[in-house]
């Protein structure tokens, strides 16, 4: 695969992926203007919406046509040298993946009370990583999730709680619900709006892309072609680029939006 395939195969995983957690079927926007405040339909869209946003942080598989790197991080690579970008249109993607990436690397503190083990202890830990072990709590059980209960004994211990594996075991759904019901409740409405970002800053990046290789129907048929690039010439990056062409014709479900002041003084 050459880079612009590269480049294609990401964007099109990625406007995939984000328009099956930022959609009208899983929320509901609430607020006047373009002041918004973000609530799920159930818990069980809440608890999906965590589970593919894990995916998201995460690395693509080892086994697929591109390298395997996290999502963010292919973003970043297309940010920096852009295949695309006409008239500085690769800004706002540039802009709303760092913006992102920054507020996941910030550093907060959480308090827990740990009943199964007696403790009252206030850890901190990178947004990142938070968002990560919910996301794999959401889909596993204890044990099938030794390795979070690790991450969480790492964390006791940073905070000065000597914890063997077991303790962190079971105090591992009394941290999850803290940190899914409480810290994720208050953080949902900004990392939507996060994301919501990255859509947008795709769909501005591309449109240029698009005007050149939209080719409508003759004679008023509603069939429709796009023209690729020479340098896409392998199968699978060309029905990623048609993909990411028709995602882009469609553009992202949510408008842009910004969350009440209230939930942005928070981050």
């Amino acid at each position: 695969m050459n880079k612009l395939e590269q480049e294609v195969i990401y964007l099109s995983a990625v406007n995939e992926l984000l328009r099956s957690m930022v959609n009208y079927e899983l929320i509901t926007l609430g607020g006047e203007g373009t002041r918004d405040s973000v609530q799920f339909k159930s818990m069980t869209h809440q608890q999906y919406f965590f589970i593919a946003l894990v995916d998201f942080l995460s690395p693509t598989d080892k086994g697929a046509p591109v390298p395997s790197i996290p999502y963010l991080g292919a973003l970043r690579a297309i940010s920096n040298a852009p295949s695309f970008s006409e008239n500085d249109s690769i800004v706002g993607l540039k802009d709303s993946v760092a913006a992102f990436t920054e507020w996941l690397h910030a550093e907060i503190a959480v308090d827990h009370w740990l009943p199964s083990i007696n403790r009252q202890v206030e850890v901190h830990i990178p947004r990142l990583l938070l968002l990560k072990i919910v996301g794999n709590l959401s889909k596993h059980n204890s044990l099938r999730s030794v390795s979070v209960a690790r991450e969480l004994q790492g964390l006791l211990q940073k905070a000065g709680e000597t914890t063997e594996l077991y303790q962190a075991m079971l105090a591992q759904e009394e941290m999850f619900e803290n940190f899914h019901d409480n810290v994720c409740a208050r953080e949902v409405s900004t990392i939507v709006e996060f994301l919501n970002g990255v859509l947008w800053g795709i769909q501005n990046y591309l449109k240029p892309q698009y005007s050149r290789s939209y080719v409508p129907g003759a004679g008023g048929s509603p069939y429709y072609k796009f023209r690729r690039p020479n340098e896409i010439a392998h199968p699978y990056a060309k029905a990623c680029y048609w993909n990411l062409m028709n995602q882009v014709r469609s553009g992202p479900i949510l408008d842009p939006f910004t969350v009440t002041e209230i939930l942005r003084e928070e981050r």
